[in-house]
């Protein structure tokens, strides 16, 4: 049988939409319980994506199917090869109509293709044994490419259990999971405006022993890190700690630049659910919430931050901000004192730049990275513009904190935008 080519391969259709990270073995199934594993991962993730209508994403997560069909084609037993080879194309067309959906948004006609995807898959699901249909794949956090089908596996190369896979349903502001772990501060120190303060945290489970960081997915880079911002929302900062003691607490120092009280959180992405959480607590006092009615938010769409200009802006957005719960991209440009574009920046936490936002409210935190995925060799150097996915879950003022690293520096410059 000659399988039909898949759009989705070449990804330029969609080439802004094409940072999903997923491990290489997602792409390459190498048996037929790793590939039904596959497709029922992406399945319920693109359910999830037409359930939010963020059909620009629907492309990247519907195309994890063809690798997985590629296989399942080749390796049934099946007598019948006439009807599972007619099964089989009938599904590649589907994908390539969902995909073509999902480009030119058309939300209807991608969800009446997907229904009939499903139906095909039901249909070729007979022709492979229950056991490879229905299968959880365990793999190991900090090293991908080991993977079993047998709960608590170790892993072969640290030896710690492997945890059930999972695919996230989009790099784009997932909505954050419920925090399951706690947050708490170990230490009692009040920060001060200019002076170092060592901070002692714990992370912990719900059932109470030391945070695992081998059950977290390292996000680019790191599995932990934290976030402080007071309550004014100016004076911000992202922290890779070193690994925890053996008690679970995080040690690291934090210098404000002026005065609390702050809001901490972490970010961590448990594996079981490959999705950011922030759990949260305050330091220095009760972190009070702006007041709406006696302090309004305007657009900060340009800042400027040790002598470099960072200028903001939005495409097809809605009134000059990002529509409301729509993914669209913005651009950040840098450019020195005499407006000369920067083309030096350096790589940060595996990116060209680090992009904090967080609501007004105090509560809902978005983490953006630059598209393009991560940079991996240190002697990479990128700019002057800086392209960035959102997808707002609600109005409010989001102040955005762009970081960018030059000359060995890290400079912060505050933007933000009301979200209508």
């Amino acid at each position: 049988m000659r399988l039909l080519p898949l759009i989705l391969c070449c990804l330029g259709g969609f080439s802004c939409f094409a940072d999903l990270p997923v491990a290489p073995q997602v792409l390459d199934p190498q048996t037929p319980a790793e590939a039904w594993n596959v497709i029922r991962l992406a399945t319920a993730n693109v359910t999830r994506l037409l359930k939010e209508e963020r059909l620009p994403e629907v492309p990247q997560q519907i195309s994890l199917c063809s690798p997985a069909l590629r296989l399942l084609a080749r390796a049934s037993a099946t007598a019948d090869r006439q009807l599972l080879d007619q099964h089989t194309v009938q599904a590649f067309r589907l994908i390539n109509d969902i995909a073509q959906a999902g480009m030119s948004g058309t939300q209807a006609s991608a969800a009446a293709s997907f229904d009939h995807l499903q139906s095909s898959l039901e249909a070729l699901k007979p022709f492979f044994g229950p056991m490879d249909v229905s299968a959880e794949i365990y793999f190991c956090p900090q090293h991908p490419s080991q993977l079993s089908t047998q709960s608590g596996s170790p892993c072969a190369t640290c030896g710690t259990a492997l945890h059930v896979r999972r695919i996230p349903y989009t790099d784009v502001c997932p909505a954050p999971a419920t925090p399951v772990t706690m947050l708490s501060l170990e230490s009692g120190a009040v920060p001060a405006a200019g002076v170092e303060t060592r901070l002692r945290v714990r992370l912990q489970p719900p059932a109470g022993r030391p945070l695992d960081v081998s059950q977290l997915i390292p996000l680019h880079g790191a599995p932990v890190r934290f976030l402080l911002l007071n309550q004014d929302l100016h004076d911000f900062h992202l922290i890779t700690p070193p690994p925890p003691e053996p008690n679970g607490i995080f040690a690291f120092p934090f210098t404000p630049a002026s005065a609390g009280p702050w809001r901490l959180w972490a970010e961590i992405a448990p594996a079981a659910t490959a999705l950011p959480e922030y759990p949260v607590t305050d330091l220095g006092g009760e972190f009070h919430i702006v007041n709406r009615v006696t302090h309004d938010f305007i657009d900060v769409l340009s800042a400027t931050a040790d002598g470099l200009r960072f200028d903001l802006a939005f495409a097809g957005g809605n009134g000059g901000s990002p529509p409301l719960r729509k993914t669209s991209l913005m651009r950040i440009h840098v450019s020195d004192a005499s407006s000369q574009p920067v083309t030096r920046l350096e790589p940060l936490m595996h990116a060209f730049a680090q992009l904090t936002g967080i609501y007004d409210d105090g509560s809902t935190v978005l983490r953006l990275h630059p598209v393009g995925g991560d940079i991996l060799r240190q002697e990479l150097r990128g700019g002057p513009w800086l392209a960035f996915r959102i997808h707002p879950p609600r109005t409010g003022f989001l102040r955005l904190f762009c970081q960018i690293r030059v000359a060995s520096r890290t400079i912060t410059a505050p933007l933000g935008v009301n979200i209508r």
